[in-house]
């Protein structure tokens, strides 16, 4: 079992176990007392992995190292995001790897100065992968340290509150093949003989809860990235790439030329891509004239004894009834496109407004309902609500989106499919005969099965139970309210609890008893 908190140093320990598991306003200086911490709906119930202690906090003094005129970077406009992501990122696609430039904008909204930044850097976790040329604050070279996944700044002069800064990087990215074992569950940055993955290749800034850096040693179960919401803006360029090449990209794609693009991501908590010369796209639309869109290959097609079975086909006509059925009961998709991609990496992955579906899963495809091609899709649609919407600490809270998003997959089966309810819940649970504590972290179990059956099944399990409890009518209400309180925002598992009304919370008592290894954390609101 791997402890729960690692300091700066230790983390290089646990590096070759990795594994995913998902199916898988700002106020000036002068008023610091209105500063809020952006990242968070609630104090976190868990110490993070890696917290970095400010020293005591001195006034802040602007070098004169910028063309003048200097930018007033305490004044910000009131509409600024916290955090804005910008690169210029030139891959070569058959070397597969690439040159970025990237600026990183951070506007700090807390009430105490930081004398330090950390950067959640997912890339460097492998080796070989992330090569850091330059970094620089406003301009000038600045000291850091760079440890496995997360980079630390020191700053010559305190970030007073309602300030902001702007750190650039430029990097070079080796990213490697996909192969069997674990390395293969991470597939999202990776490439195959026909696939090129960038997902989590950017640097960000990590995310702060309860005045401390947020950001965990990898494992190997489940996902351990704690991420905030930012503003995002790429310039692709491919070289040495065919005219077949396509481009799986979220947000808003303008293309500028052979094989260049800029992309646009407002208010995700991540930025995803994926590039091939062999990818064919289906698309759907919602009648508001939204799309979902599938990126696929021809062996999705499944060729049973003469009759073709078009998986990207089925893929694309269910994905819109779920986008659809989840905007009706959690809260309205906040973009004009959904991205669903065929990667060749075991079974999927949830980004902002893109997603992996696991190659796999198409070869199976029987034509019908039944079969994980359509759950895995489902599933991993409905974490642009839970997940990418409404966030939480993957590491230490995975089932405020792991259980959610399976338990949004019978949802869909008991929308479109009803009389096939009692077939879910053998096939996805009841199979399976689920233990443990729904709560748990990841770092408590011994194996990927273990965490399934405890998070994502027992989890769904738990939320029918809490459904029956209260009523229908109640427990879609609690989770609109959810969505609406979290969105956004980094969850913790009371902001969830507390959406249950006063005489609610009796109704539900023997079911987070039964569910939860720690159910008296939630007694002080009962």
């Amino acid at each position: 079992m791997i402890p729960p908190m690692f300091g700066l140093l230790t983390v290089f320990a646990i590096c070759a176990s990795l594994l995913t598991a998902c199916n898988l306003k700002s106020a000036p200086p002068a008023e610091p007392a209105a500063l809020a911490d952006a990242d968070s709906t609630a104090a976190p119930e868990a110490a993070p992995t890696v917290a970095t202690g400010l020293r005591p906090a001195s006034q802040p003094t602007l070098k004169a190292t910028e063309p003048e005129p200097t930018p007033d970077r305490c004044r910000a406009e009131a509409e600024r995001a916290t955090r804005r992501i910008s690169a210029d990122v030139t891959v070569d696609y058959q070397a597969k790897s690439a040159v970025i430039s990237q600026r990183i904008q951070f506007l700090h909204r807390e009430a105490v100065a930081l004398d330090q930044i950390v950067l959640d850097v997912q890339a460097n976790q492998w080796r070989d992968s992330f090569s850091l040329a330059e970094l620089t604050i406003a301009g000038q070279p600045a000291p850091y340290q760079l440890e496995l996944n997360h980079l630390l700044i020191d700053l010559d002069a305190p970030l007073a509150p309602g300030c902001w800064l702007e750190i650039s990087l430029r990097f070079h990215l080796s990213v490697a093949e996909i192969r069997d074992g674990l390395r293969s569950y991470r597939g999202f940055l990776g490439y195959s003989p026909r696939q090129l993955n960038l997902g989590h290749f950017l640097p960000t800034v990590a995310a702060r809860l309860g005045g401390d850096w947020r950001i965990h040693a990898p494992a190997g179960i489940g996902e351990q990235i704690v991420n905030a919401v930012a503003d995002w803006e790429i310039n692709l360029t491919v070289d040495n790439a065919s005219e077949s090449l396509k481009l799986a990209a979220p947000g808003s794609v303008t293309a500028r030329g052979d094989q260049s693009w800029t992309i646009q991501l407002r208010q995700s908590r991540d930025f995803a891509l994926s590039l091939s010369e062999e990818f064919a796209l289906t698309e759907q639309q919602l009648a508001d004239g939204r799309s979902l869109a599938v990126y696929s290959f021809a062996d999705a097609q499944v060729n049973d004894r003469g009759l073709i079975m078009d998986g990207a086909a089925h893929t694309a006509q269910e994905g819109i009834k779920a986008l659809e059925l989840f905007e009706r009961l959690f809260g309205r998709y906040p973009y004009d496109r959904l991205v669903i991609v065929q990667g060749d990496f075991p079974d999927g992955m949830e980004f902002t407004g893109l997603v992996f579906v696991g190659s796999a899963w198409f070869y199976a495809f029987d034509g019908t309902e039944k079969n994980y091609l359509t759950l895995i899709s489902v599933h991993e649609i409905a974490h642009q609500w839970w997940y990418a919407r409404v966030g939480n600490d993957a590491a230490l809270n995975p089932w405020l989106d792991e259980a959610l998003a399976t338990y949004s997959e019978y949802l869909y089966i008991e929308a479109y499919y009803p009389d096939e309810k009692n077939w879910w819940w053998y096939f996805r649970v009841a199979v399976y005969l689920p233990e443990g504590g729904v709560d748990s972290a990841v770092y408590e179990f011994r194996t990927p099965r273990e965490y399934i059956n405890a998070v994502y099944l027992r989890g769904a399990q738990m939320l029918q139970n809490l459904r029956d409890n209260i009523g229908d009518d109640s427990f879609f209400q609690l989770l609109r309210s959810y969505y609406k309180a979290g969105d956004g925002r980094i969850a913790d598992p009371a902001l969830f609890w507390r959406q249950l009304a006063p005489d609610q919370q009796p109704l539900t008592a023997a079911t987070r008893n039964e569910f939860l290894a720690n159910p008296a954390v939630y007694a002080e609101q009962e």
